[in-house]
């Protein structure tokens, strides 16, 4: 336990060398896709538990305003997003990456993002909990979690494609969202989701 907070001290102090010391790990991709499977599942029951516990019900006017939260109902469906999601991120960013003379691998950039959503996932569970107890807190903490791990996500690309600039880090990344976002949107399309949640098939 002392291991794992004192890598999290050390991701939010020093992002670029701890990301370095992650990729010097050299995990295998077994170890990877495993991790990175246990991080999506756990994310996706801390964004789908709520709405679980509560017997499924999301409030009508903010799944008509978003019909992508009908998600949430479906916990299976959430993870197949949140999973397939990162891969496909990780593949986007490494190929672009390249194309732009970065020089890292596809396990650098997985574990890096995995290591990411791992921290994701304490920062969320953290929310949750604070929600519960201090909901105006909680709303606050929900923000700097969200710059911070922004500012994270283009040291670590940075450190997995070699770059020397997070200015070429965050450049790549609105390319790979602006792909990722158009992609979701397409599969959501194709399970189900429609303006008034997803269809019971």
């Amino acid at each position: 336990m002392n291991g794992f907070a004192d890598l999290v001290v050390d991701t939010v102090r020093d992002p670029r060398g701890t990301a370095q010391r992650i990729i010097a790990w050299n995990l295998d991709r077994q170890t990877l896709y495993f991790a990175l499977f246990a991080v999506a599942a756990i994310n996706t029951l801390l964004a789908s538990g709520p709405v679980v516990l509560l017997d499924g019900q999301i409030d009508p006017t903010a799944r008509a305003a978003l019909p992508i939260l009908g998600l949430l109902e479906r916990p299976l469906a959430m993870f197949a997003i949140i999973a397939g999601g990162l891969l496909v991120m990780v593949h986007g960013l490494v190929w672009a990456g390249r194309a732009l003379g970065g020089q890292g691998s596809f396990a650098d950039m997985l574990a890096l993002l995995t290591w990411l959503q791992a921290l994701r996932a304490a920062a969320q569970a953290l929310v949750l909990v604070l929600s519960l107890i201090v909901p105006a807190i909680a709303g606050l903490v929900a923000l700097v979690v969200a710059v911070v791990a922004f500012w994270l996500l283009l040291h670590f690309i940075s450190a997995a494609l070699r770059f020397e600039s997070l200015f070429r880090a965050f450049g790549l990344l609105l390319v790979v969202l602006a792909g990722l976002f158009i992609g979701m949107m397409m599969l959501v399309t194709l399970t189900g989701v429609t303006a008034g949640g997803l269809q019971n098939v």
